[in-house]
């Protein structure tokens, strides 16, 4: 596995994550997939940019700002706490350490206790009496449904939070999965709502249908599909160009622009091919696009010794998978968060691309694996032979 080719606007983005996120700079190289020596020597050359460093110059103003928002999640918890409770108050201890037991995955143990005026460890003792091997093994189970369920950004509904479980040794159902999640009232928190989005009207030569939707792949870098969406901010529309290698279904290239043009999608394309290094043909496919039929996106394919295709006129399923990447990145991103400007929805972008859909997120066409862990696996399989 050749070692990738990062370009600049790269490096800067993943730089801004670093100094924004506050996280340590190990911590992004591992989220990443990176070397810590590597990181270190991109924030050592652009850390000190203007249009990087003016963001940690309002870091301490940011801080008071994030103290003040915590202190407002603190009273609405405890406003929550007493609409629920505020019945049990005058209530044996006993029925107030049910009703934390109850609540005790929604609300944190110290704010429920603190609110029901009982001590933690009062509660503790409670909660620590003999109970039925049966309740024992419930109350486990639902302290891990919640505990993926959260690490999946509330994203994942009980078939994926089941696979996950079976991932970490934990034999349950998908029925007790969705029971527990219903109980729980634990609900995947994406928003359905698609649309397409490249001006297939244009004189421009076309490539034949050469994919023809069979969009499997034997090895990494054989199969890549691409396509634009856009997002919407206060500041107007933001363009969003993506590559996927089909053998892991691993964006390996993406660039975001104000203006939907051939180099937003050559920039998605330059990139991929830095950081992926294929060493023979690649089978690029995308839809019909003025952007993807233009001279010089066509003039880079033959550079790369890429095999274009082009999807039939307009048979959106011909581009299915990336078109479902798009939808996938809506319905658990885009349509959660109101953007106010063009850069808030590059980072948070950025972030769910690279650490989250890459690297976390775990997908059921490649065996509920994520994609960077299934093409990593192909090159350890393919060593060992």
């Amino acid at each position: 596995m050749k070692k990738p080719l990062y370009d600049e606007t790269y490096k800067k983005k993943t730089v801004q994550y670093v100094k924004e996120s506050g996280k340590a700079v190990a911590e992004v190289a591992r989220e990443l997939k990176i070397k810590d020596n590597t990181l270190y020597g991109w924030m050592k050359k652009f850390g000190e940019e203007p249009e990087i460093a003016q963001h940690q110059a309002f870091k301490s103003e940011d801080h008071q700002l994030r103290e003040m928002q915590k202190q407002i999640r603190e009273l609405q918890e405890e406003n929550e706490i007493l609409k629920k409770g505020h019945a049990l108050l005058r209530e044996r201890p006993s029925v107030k350490y049910t009703f934390i037991y109850e609540y005790r995955s929604e609300y944190r143990l110290e704010k429920l206790c603190k609110v029901m005026n009982v001590s933690r460890s009062g509660y503790y003792k409670w909660r620590d009496r003999p109970e039925s091997e049966r309740e024992r093994r419930h109350k486990e189970w639902t302290e891990l449904v919640k505990e993926v369920f959260d690490d999946s950004r509330q994203l994942y509904g009980s078939p994926k939070v089941t696979q996950k479980l079976h991932q970490q040794g934990v034999s349950v159902s998908e029925r007790t999965v969705t029971r527990i999640m219903r109980r729980q009232q634990w609900r995947s928190r994406t928003v359905k709502k698609y649309k397409a989005t490249t001006n297939s009207k244009h004189s421009m030569p076309v490539q034949d249908n050469v994919l023809n939707q069979d969009f499997t792949a034997s090895k990494p870098n054989e199969k890549w599909v691409t396509d634009i969406t856009y997002v919407a901010t206060g500041e107007g529309w933001l363009y969003l160009a993506s590559v996927m290698d089909l053998y892991s279904r691993k964006i390996v290239g993406w660039h975001m622009s104000d203006r939907m043009t051939k180099d937003l999608v050559l920039q998605a394309l330059k990139q991929a091919y830095g950081r992926q290094q294929p060493d023979g043909e690649v089978l690029h496919h995308s839809d019909r696009g003025s952007q993807y039929a233009s001279q010089d996106y066509q003039k880079q394919l033959q550079v790369y010794s890429m095999i274009g295709s082009m999807s039939r006129k307009g048979n959106c399923y011909d581009n299915a998978c990336i078109e479902s990447f798009h939808s996938i990145i809506k319905k658990e991103l885009i349509y959660l968060n109101i953007y106010e400007t063009r850069t808030e929805a590059e980072k948070s972008i950025f972030e769910y691309i690279e650490v989250f859909y890459n690297n976390e997120r775990i997908h059921s066409t490649i065996g509920y694996c994520t994609p960077t862990d299934f093409e990593r696996q192909y090159y350890v399989n393919t060593v060992n032979r």
